[in-house]
Formats: structure tokens, sequence, C-alpha cells
């Protein structure tokens, strides 16, 4: 499906108005785009896609794939709290929350397999996915202008060129494309721009909310579905929770 700016804007009006699809849709969109997005049609917060996520939530609170997507979302900013030094009551308060969603959605689907990923995450992130290669998707990294990382994850390979906007002309642009039945194979764009033709991706495709353990100039660390930015300091691990 074509993703535009009129289909953002189509969905935004349906949220506002109640409608919970168009909201989490909304906010599943606005999770593949940076935090900080520049020439919004719209006032957004920080992380674009968490009020829409919460309202679908508000409306609809058994919304499984909501809840997992707002989890994921809660825990990228633990990371982020913990790199920029917030204090502890801030973390715990988002750490708290995440734990609550995903122990929610496995109550009613205790199968539920982004619901028990993050949450294992969460517990043990030394050693989560350490073994999880189930599914497929693409990974574009690329180096902004003032430094640190910045990282798309989508299994779609539409949502990936929309989003990829973001990123493209970044230094160190690559794509690398990982799948359950071969090593990560990469692939460096020194013009930065994406290739015409993108693989295909064999298996099945990352859920969207769904963590994955990536291993990153001989370190290992947690990255999720959507856009992530991280600053050049050094990324501390996910205390564990009970």
């Amino acid at each position: 499906m074509v993703i535009d700016e009129n289909r953002l804007a189509a969905l935004h009006n349906e949220a506002v108005t109640g409608n919970p699809e168009a909201a989490r849709e909304l906010g599943r969109l606005l999770c593949l785009l940076p935090d900080e997005p520049d020439g919004e049609a719209w006032p957004l917060p920080h992380w674009p896609g968490e009020p829409w996520l919460r309202a679908a939530l508000t409306a609809r609170p058994d919304d499984a794939s909501a809840a997992v997507l707002l989890a994921g979302v809660l825990a990228q900013q633990i990371e982020r709290r913990y790199v920029l030094g917030d204090p502890d009551a801030a973390i715990a308060r988002r750490q708290g929350e995440a734990l609550h969603l995903y122990r929610a959605v496995l109550r009613t689907d205790p199968g539920h397999p982004t619901a028990r990923a993050g949450l294992e995450v969460l517990r043990r992130p030394a050693t989560a996915l350490t073994s999880d290669d189930t599914y497929s998707y693409y990974r574009l990294d690329g180096t902004p202008p003032g430094g640190g990382t910045a990282r798309l994850i989508t299994p779609d390979p539409h949502e990936l060129r929309w989003a990829a906007g973001s990123l493209l002309g970044a230094a160190d642009l690559a794509l690398t494309v990982h799948t359950p039945v071969d090593k990560p194979h990469t692939l460096q764009l020194p013009e930065g721009l994406l290739p015409a033709g993108l693989p295909e991706l064999p298996g099945p495709a990352l859920p969207p909310g769904h963590p994955v353990r990536l291993a990153l100039d001989r370190a290992e660390v947690i990255a999720y579905y959507g856009y992530a930015a991280e600053p050049r300091s050094q990324r501390r691990l996910l205390s564990s929770a009970r």
C-alpha cells in the first residue's frame, strides 16, 4: 500500500474523531519516523507514535497490537533515559508500564511472540533473544550529521522506502537484510540511496513492536521495529525487572 502524507493526514483525521484502528495504524507508521521529525504536518510530541497508540488502547484496552507497539516505544525510551542519565523514578515508571502492557497481552494470549520477547528483554536483557532468528526484516543504518547512529527496522519494502527519507544522505549508510535462513547480508550505500530493487524476504515478517538482538561493532544490542537514534555515548543494558 502506498504510504505518503495524504495517507497520514487521512489516518490523522479519522484518529482524532475516535477511530481506534486509525489511531493504531497512525501510531504504527509514526514509529517508523524520527522522534524529532522535520516539517511535520501537525504538532508531534517527542515520540510521535506514542499518543496515537495510547488513544487506540484507551478506546480498546484489549488491542494487543497497540499494546506491544507502545511497550516497545517505552522500552526504547528507557534505554535513551539511561544514556542521558535521567532520574531512576522516570525510568522505573516507563519500565513498569511496559511490563504491565506485556503481561496484560500474555494473560489473554500466553503465546503472543512479541509480548513474550519484549518481556524477556525487560527481565533478562543480557540473555534475551540469543536464539531468536525467526523473522525476516530490513535494517537501514547511518550516521546523522550530529554523530551517533540512526537505525530503521521494518520487514515491509514500501515502509522502508517511505521512511528511509530520514536517513538517505546520512554518512556510512548501509542496508542489512536479516532472514531466518541465512546470515545477515549488508549492502553499503555510498551514494546514500536505496537500491532500485530490494531483496525479497523469505520466512515470517518481523511483527510490529518486536525486539531483535543485533551484533554491531563487536557489541550486541537490543533494537526494535521502527526508527531509533542513539547518541555517541555508550549504551547501557536495561536493568532486570521482576
